[in-house]
């Protein structure tokens, strides 16, 4: 009896040590996850939006004739570049010419006769009435000719602005009046695009704001203009909800009126944070957690999350500068999780 009791305790003692062998062999079959890391630092970030516009030129201008007259000379032709001040026409103004010059003999002869007067005035060789008519009609001449100067210029009719001719009226030989439309203009001086801004972003925008306008095709560097806002609608647009904004571009050889462009508006501008990619955070049981690498252990951390900009969110606490975030195959993980680092 007593020898059945003994070789049951030791097929007892036997089968338990063969079952703790068993663990330890399947404990150290366990398999590390495959995971990337990536160190966290503080940086900066900006929280933007896209939108489209259409360039516009600055103005549309007709220019009319404040002269009459046959057009005697056009000068460059529709759709050339036209500086401020630089002719667009001429009209033959010969009876002009003829007062011009009427009116500069007889400035000079009554600028010689008032000088004259003068100089015996000083001499007290003639009266003050006379020394005064004298400068009178010198007076009279001056503005006589200036008059006559003004109009002769009226015949040369230049460009009022920096742009574009879009069409020239009347061909040469053509007679015009005072107040005939004889150029259309498009002011080139400055550009102009119209955006719509939902009513919930319109608060972040400030008249003055510099903004990004891309006139390549999506991802082009080499062609991004920058825009400063200038007019924000009051009220939204009922039907869409939005604003409308208007960034003033200078001129470019790169931008023409009709031309699609896209515009990054900055919503707010984050300094000095932590952000990390969306994805690495994950919900648990009604709270954000990540997990961190600590000597290829996995680390359940709880976090809370801020402002959410484009696929990031800002880390407000949970996490320090300098530590490894897990940012792929963060899923299969659990808190002691071994870990395997990815080349």
């Amino acid at each position: 009896m007593r020898l059945k009791v003994f070789l049951l305790i030791i097929a007892v003692l036997i089968t338990a040590c063969s079952g703790g062998k068993k663990q330890e062999q399947a404990a150290n079959q366990v398999k590390p996850t495959d995971v990337e890391v990536t160190k966290i630092v503080l940086s900066d970030i900006d929280d933007y939006y896209t939108v489209p516009g259409t360039v516009e030129a600055w103005d549309d201008i007709t220019v009319p004739s404040e002269t009459s007259g046959p057009v005697t000379w056009i000068g460059k032709e529709e759709g050339s570049f036209i500086e401020k001040g630089e002719p667009i026409l001429k009209i033959n103004t010969d009876n002009l010419q003829a007062n011009l010059n009427s009116a500069k003999v007889q400035l000079e002869d009554d600028r010689k006769e008032y000088l004259r007067q003068k100089n015996l005035y000083a001499q007290k060789s003639v009266s003050q009435k006379q020394y005064d008519t004298a400068k009178k009609t010198y007076d009279l001449s001056t503005v006589s000719y200036q008059l006559a100067l003004d109009e002769f210029n009226k015949s040369t009719i230049k460009s009022p602005v920096t742009g574009i001719i879009d069409d020239v009226i009347p061909n040469v030989g053509e007679y015009v009046s005072p107040g005939t439309e004889v150029a259309r203009l498009i002011d080139m001086s400055k550009l102009k695009i119209y955006v719509n801004i939902p009513e919930n972003d319109v608060r972040y925008l400030q008249l003055g704001q510099e903004v990004d306008v891309y006139v390549a095709e999506i991802g082009g560097d080499k062609n991004i203009k920058k825009g400063i806002i200038n007019y924000i609608s009051v009220v939204s647009d009922p039907q869409t909800l939005t604003h409308k904004v208007r960034v003033d571009v200078e001129m470019d050889k790169d931008i023409r009126p009709g031309r699609i462009v896209r515009v990054d508006i900055v919503r707010q501008s984050f300094k000095n944070v932590m952000v990390v990619d969306m994805y690495a955070v994950i919900d648990k049981d009604g709270q954000k957690i990540v997990y961190v690498n600590k000597n290829n252990v996995a680390e359940e951390r709880p976090v809370i999350t801020g402002e959410m900009v484009g696929s990031k969110v800002i880390i407000i606490s949970g996490l320090e500068p300098g530590e490894e975030l897990i940012t792929s195959g963060q899923q299969f993980l659990t808190n002691g999780s071994l870990l395997r680092l990815g080349e």
